[in-house]
């Protein structure tokens, strides 16, 4: 093999290592994925920046194209031995989308592919999520910071009007801050008539 197969979607460094290593699992002898099972030059690799809660993603196109998106974030904070399994659970996916009667998902056509491929399973996770990494926060007065939410939902809205509770000591001053530290919690609704 002499050219390296698949398309580079943008000119991050990250994604032209990501395509080489994508080619030498499969063309590789390491890795029981083959040429038979993916079609790398149906494939286009491209890098994130604003990715955060996942390592990567397939996104499928039309009847055999598909499109490998990584993390940055993840590559930053893990390394690439963290890019490397997202390739090969990402590989799996293309598989799926690429072999007809075969379902997308991490059902029994993915789960056979985990342990041969030196795969954790569903989901990875690759480093410690700290406050910084989500939209919403939420602190306990006693516990400090106790966990967080990537968006605007029911459990925000609960801690906004004051109907959470601390899981470790059971207070029931948790507030809700948002990315920039502003605190959101409404204390005047339990007050209110």
């Amino acid at each position: 093999m002499s050219a390296v197969a698949g398309s580079l979607g943008d000119s991050h460094r990250l994604t032209s290592r990501a395509r080489k290593y994508a080619n030498d699992v499969i063309f590789g002898a390491e890795w029981p994925l083959t040429p038979d099972h993916v079609d790398l030059d149906c494939l286009t690799f491209e890098t994130s920046t604003r990715m955060k809660r996942k390592h990567g993603i397939c996104i499928t196109q039309g009847e055999d194209r598909c499109t490998v998106r990584l993390s940055e974030r993840t590559y930053d904070r893990a390394g690439f031995e963290a890019i490397q399994e997202t390739i090969r659970h990402e590989l799996v996916h293309v598989y799926q989308h690429q072999t007809a009667g075969v379902e997308m998902g991490h059902g029994q056509s993915f789960k056979q592919w985990v342990e041969p491929l030196n795969l954790d399973g569903r989901c990875s996770q690759h480093y410690e999520v700290g406050v910084e990494d989500y939209s919403y926060t939420f602190h306990c007065p006693n516990c400090g910071f106790i966990g967080g939410r990537h968006r605007m939902c029911k459990t925000v809205r609960a801690g906004i009007d004051g109907e959470l509770y601390c899981q470790q000591c059971d207070s029931v001053d948790v507030g809700v801050r948002d990315e920039h530290g502003v605190v959101l919690t409404d204390r005047n609704h339990n007050n209110s008539c």
